[in-house]
């Protein structure tokens, strides 16, 4: 049993005292979350929250871990501890969705403030050493943060309080951030990639994700189509003129492999020099899955929604007889032409731009989970399974009677609450009238008893006329009176 740790320290200390490897400490993750569930108590629902941001926190700085040193073998596995922190925090989003929700609206708002900062940065021009190494693009461990959000809500709601606002950060991210090295533009494609495949599911156009494919793949071309104006993104377009993307082609014409790399989130990866052919591969692997995605659901405008990727890869010339792509890249690029030529349809007259219809009521309405029984006389429940049909209807009266029963019973137990309650708000209010005459008249006789206690207390002075007093002054002088017939003792 652990407590809940509120801030990243504690939860790091705790696991270099009790962990020795990656699978020990998310076994200490999943123990803080079973035994302070939500679920066994509503109490723990602050700390819980809090526990959500560290594992956000704990998320992204494993992610920059496997972007500076890899997974770290089979003793840290930091890609299973990855996989073990989405399971926890789907499970802490299921147990609370508006705790959840709002960590994670908290956090993409420091996402998003810190993708300001780092924008209004790139734009002071610096002399130091540091200026090389400095990227206005989110880390590693951001971007994996962000893929893990589509395993937690779901991406194909037409609006989401979490991933309608992180589609408004990626878009931002791929449209307006500058690339000026490698890593910028590998981590462009990623988010490319996220947004596709957040959209791809659902038949969403994402214009950031198309236009940065389209200069992407531009920058792999042939000298002459790498000009002015021939990039959809202004920031693709200043790195084409970058000395470090002149030789971009000519590094994928150097590879002979058969296969092409996969591309790869480690830093040493992205340094090598197979990096331009991975990622070139992985460009051609998106288009062809946007396009995929897109086919038959813009109403016949899919010449202009890929027009400009389709004059990228025409200005590619794969099989330049200067500088030829190897048979790998070949086959991609002519796997994707062929994919585009027949979703725009190329080789038939254009057709009308024609408006999108509005869905239809059916599409609309919420689906109905309640099971539909045209007779319900007729509807054989499982139990009824293998019975005669006398005595499957003397089992079905014998049921609804007992439901009515119960129903009834309930009924009746409301009622008598009901009665109960009314008749003791009654009783109370009778009760406290009398008890206030009582006290009313317990306060006069108080001061009435004071008042008394005071003429004890001072031999009589405030009595005049009357009482024993004036009737032994009186016959301490022989005047006093008695009727005839009386006595006085």
């Amino acid at each position: 049993m652990f407590e809940v740790p509120t801030t990243l320290d504690a939860l790091h200390d705790m696991i270099a005292n009790y962990a020795s490897t990656g699978d020990e400490a998310s076994l200490i993750i999943q123990r803080i979350h079973a035994s302070n569930s939500v679920r066994l108590d509503r109490r723990n629902a602050e700390k819980m929250q809090n526990f959500y941001d560290v594992l956000l926190r704990r998320f992204v700085a494993v992610g920059d871990a496997i972007y500076k040193h890899g997974d770290g073998g089979p003793e840290l596995g930091r890609y299973k501890q990855l996989d073990k922190l989405t399971q926890t925090m789907y499970e802490m989003a299921q147990d609370s969705p508006e705790c959840a929700g709002a960590v994670w609206g908290r956090r993409l708002g420091v996402f998003q403030n810190a993708h300001a900062k780092r924008l209004r940065d790139a734009e002071l021009e610096t002399d130091d050493d540091e200026a090389d190494d400095f990227t206005a693009w989110p880390s590693v461990g951001v971007f994996l943060t962000l893929r893990a959000m589509g395993h937690i809500f779901p991406v194909t709601d037409q609006r989401h309080h979490v991933v309608t606002p992180a589609l408004l950060l990626l878009g931002q991210m791929v449209a307006q951030t500058p690339v000026q090295s490698m890593y910028d533009l590998i981590m462009g494609t990623m988010c490319s990639a996220l947004l596709v495949e957040y959209t791809k599911e659902a038949k969403r156009i994402s214009p950031e994700a198309l236009a940065f494919l389209a200069s992407a793949v531009r920058l792999f071309a042939v000298d002459f189509a790498r000009q002015d104006g021939a990039y959809v993104l202004p920031s693709l377009a200043a790195a084409g003129e970058e000395e470090l993307f002149s030789s971009i082609r000519s590094d994928v014409v150097s590879y002979k492999e058969k296969k092409a790399p996969q591309l790869t989130l480690e830093q040493e990866a992205m340094q090598s020099n197979n990096s331009p052919v991975a990622l070139l591969s992985a460009l051609l692997q998106l288009i062809e899955t946007s396009v995929h995605a897109l086919a038959g659901s813009l109403e016949s405008a899919e010449k202009e929604a890929f027009a400009e990727i389709l004059e990228s890869l025409l200005s590619l010339r794969p099989k330049s007889k200067s500088e030829p792509f190897p048979e790998c890249i070949q086959t991609q690029v002519a796997s994707v032409a062929a994919v585009i030529s027949q979703v725009c349809r190329l080789d038939e007259p254009r057709i009308p731009v024609l408006l999108r219809s509005a869905p239809s009521r059916r599409e609309v309405a919420i689906k109905s989970l309640a099971p539909r029984m045209e007779n319900p006389d007729k509807y054989s429940m499982s139990r009824d399974k293998g019975k005669k049909a006398k005595q499957a209807a003397i089992d079905r009266t014998r049921r609804e009677y007992k439901r009515e029963h119960k129903a009834v019973s309930r009924e009746l137990r409301l009622d008598s609450a009901f009665v109960e309650r009314e008749r003791r708000e009654e009783k109370e209010k009778k009760d406290s009238a009398d008890k206030a005459k009582r006290q009313k008249a317990f306060a006069w006789l108080e001061s009435e008893q004071a008042v008394m206690n005071q003429q004890v207390r001072q031999g009589g002075g405030l009595l005049s006329g009357g009482g024993m007093g004036a009737a032994k002054a009186k016959a301490a002088t022989a005047k006093l009176g008695i009727k005839k017939g009386g006595k006085f003792f």
